[in-house]
């Protein structure tokens, strides 16, 4: 009798014990897990990647399509404001440019006559833009083919847009461009698909202004690769100067620009070769030193201009531009 109880008393014991021990474990594993999440708490955060090539973003503003044949783009939603807002979108995510965009179309009167540099210099001053764009539909409707001495028709639709693209600091014209692409058929798109939506490309024609958009951004890109980034002088105080761009076109504490403005003289005026009228090509601009930045916030820097005789000779003034050639490392 005494040692069957004592058995039990000896089983009881080693399960308690074992209890006790599983108990200890489960305890330091908790403490363990949970000096590792404080340490992870107070830890300092990893350090950001390093950019291998940091691209200075250049400002762009694009205005309203005007639309040449209203009546072939009655089933198109909103197409004269939809065709630069994806433009400007496509734009913006390629990283290389600020996009604005103005509902407004660059002419005085709807015929979409060549703009003066007056209004494109002022467009791009009221959008905070270096580069301004304005373009047009030209024609959406339909294109007949005969085939096989006119027995046989093919029908299809097309887009067919032109666009322009100046500078905005001195009104000059850079580039122009005409696309045209055909859809698959005459089919229409519909102005319950919004314009750009996943519905509306998914339609033949909506398919064939993807693919105009894809290359009139092509363009643009291309053309505008060439220019430095510019940002106009807002403020001036002795050699203290403020930018109108700062983190968000890339600019950093230690970046070096030129200061430069227009000369105060006649603008660079040409004839062009056939139609013997003026060409405007531009304006001359002054150097007037170099800038360093020292402190940059969200969309202004501020920046210290070097104390040299050139600059002294031409005061720099509100309104001069800093041109930033390259961006370093």
């Amino acid at each position: 009798m005494w040692s069957r109880s004592q058995s039990v008393k000896d089983q009881t014991g080693a399960v308690s014990s074992a209890f006790s021990r599983g108990m200890l474990s489960l305890a330091l594993l908790l403490i363990f897990s949970l000096s590792l999440s404080a340490c992870s708490l107070f830890a300092k955060p990893k350090p950001a990647p390093v950019v291998e090539h940091r691209v200075l973003k250049k400002k762009i503003v694009m205005t309203g399509f005007a639309v040449k044949v209203p009546l072939q783009v009655q089933d198109l939603d909103d197409v004269a404001q939809g065709i630069p807002r994806e433009m400007l979108s496509r734009l913006e995510r390629s990283g290389n440019f600020l996009t604005r965009q103005s509902k407004d179309l660059l002419s005085f009167d709807i015929k979409q006559d060549s703009p003066s540099t007056k209004l494109v210099k002022q467009v791009a001053a009221d959008n905070d833009a270096q580069f301004v764009v304005a373009g047009e539909v030209r024609n959406a409707g339909i294109r007949s083919d005969k085939k096989f001495l006119g027995m046989w028709e093919t029908r299809s639709r097309h887009i067919e847009i032109e666009f322009a693209i100046y500078d905005g600091m001195t009104g000059a014209f850079l580039s122009r461009h005409h696309l045209y692409r055909p859809a698959e058929d005459e089919g229409k798109v519909g102005r319950d698909k919004p314009f750009g939506s996943v519905a509306f490309y998914a339609t033949n024609f909506g398919k064939a202004i993807d693919a105009v958009l894809e290359e009139s951004v092509a363009w643009i890109r291309k053309d505008l690769a060439a220019f430095p980034m510019m940002s106009r002088i807002i403020q001036v105080n002795g050699n203290q100067i403020m930018l109108d761009a700062g983190v968000n076109s890339s600019l950093i504490v230690g970046d070096v620009g030129l200061v430069v403005s227009e000369y105060d003289q006649l603008p660079a005026m040409g004839l062009t070769a056939l139609q013997a009228r003026p060409s405007y090509y531009g304006a001359p601009q002054a150097s007037m030193g170099k800038v360093q930045l020292n402190q940059t916030q969200l969309q202004f820097a501020m920046g210290e201009v070097e104390d040299n005789a050139q600059a002294k000779a031409v005061k720099v003034k509100v309104g001069d531009f800093v041109r930033f050639d390259a961006a370093k490392p």
